[in-house]
């Protein structure tokens, strides 16, 4: 039983490190894969304007979500956290969300959808 307990606790002890790690790697400015629409890279979470990965932070247009219980997806570059976010005045339990790299940008699932962002160049 012991060894199970030990097992656990450096499977907690990891996860912390890991979404860290992961957060680390995705901070930046991304506009999302949306054909025919137009996004500046240069203003943060307005109308039109990039979206990003601040800290622990996802913002999107008008919303902020805070990231946190990290758990790694066990075979994969992902890690789900639960997000905590506001907007326009209010806050709300944003659910889980699993936020992976991409070659291109970011991918993150949210209550089944998922959606991708494109980094922003520079």
């Amino acid at each position: 039983m012991r060894g199970l307990a030990g097992i656990l606790l450096a499977a907690g002890l990891a996860a912390p490190a890991a979404g860290q790690s992961l957060l680390d790697r995705v901070q930046g400015l991304y506009y999302p894969d949306l054909p025919g629409t137009r996004w500046d890279c240069r203003t943060l979470g307005g109308d039109g304007g990039a979206l990003g990965v601040v800290g622990a932070q996802v913002i999107g247009v008008e919303t902020t979500c805070t990231l946190s219980e990290p758990f790694p997806i066990p075979g994969m570059d992902a890690v789900r956290f639960r997000a905590t976010c506001a907007g326009e005045g209010t806050t709300w339990d944003g659910g889980y969300r699993i936020v992976m790299p991409t070659d291109r940008g970011l991918l993150q699932v949210v209550e089944g959808n998922a959606y991708e962002w494109l980094r922003c160049p520079g």
